[in-house]
C-alpha cells in the first residue's frame, strides 16, 4: 500500500505522515490518496472529515490504519488483483508461527539465564 497526501490542513498531514511513516509517497507511485477536502483526481481519494468520509475527525492511529486497509482491499478487489491479496487465514498461520518462534526465543533465552545465575 502506498499513499500520497493531499490534505488542506498542516496538522493533520504532519499527523498523517507521523502515522503512516514509509508508506506516504508521492502521488505519481500512490495507490491511491488521502485527503481532506473533496476534490478530482485520476486516483482513489480517502477521505477524512469532521463529519463525514471514510474517517472521521478525530481518529487514532489504530482505527486509521484499519480503515486504510479496508479501503485498500475494496479496491484491489475492484481491480481484480485479488491474486495480490493474501487470504486471512494465510496472515493469521503466519503471525501465530512468528509468535510462537518469538515465545521459543525467549523461553530459551529466559531457561539460560536463569541456569546462568543459578550456576546450573
Amino acid at each position: 500500500m502506498k499513499i500520497a497526501l493531499v490534505c488542506q490542513s498542516l496538522l493533520l498531514s504532519r499527523a498523517l505522515k507521523s502515522f503512516l511513516g514509509e508508506i506516504v509517497v508521492p502521488y505519481k507511485q500512490c495507490d491511491f490518496v488521502i485527503s481532506d477536502k473533496k476534490i478530482e483526481l485520476d486516483k482513489p481519494i480517502f477521505y477524512i472529515s469532521s463529519n463525514e468520509g471514510n474517517l472521521i475527525i478525530p481518529f487514532s492511529k489504530s482505527s486509521l490504519l484499519i480503515e486504510l486497509d479496508k479501503f485498500f482491499q475494496h479496491l484491489i478487489m475492484l481491480q481484480g488483483n485479488v491474486d495480490d491479496m493474501m487470504p486471512q487465514s494465510k496472515i493469521t498461520h503466519a503471525l501465530e508461527e512468528k509468535i510462537t518462534a518469538l515465545t521459543e526465543k525467549f523461553r530459551a533465552e529466559l531457561i539460560q539465564t536463569i541456569r546462568g545465575y543459578y550456576g546450573n
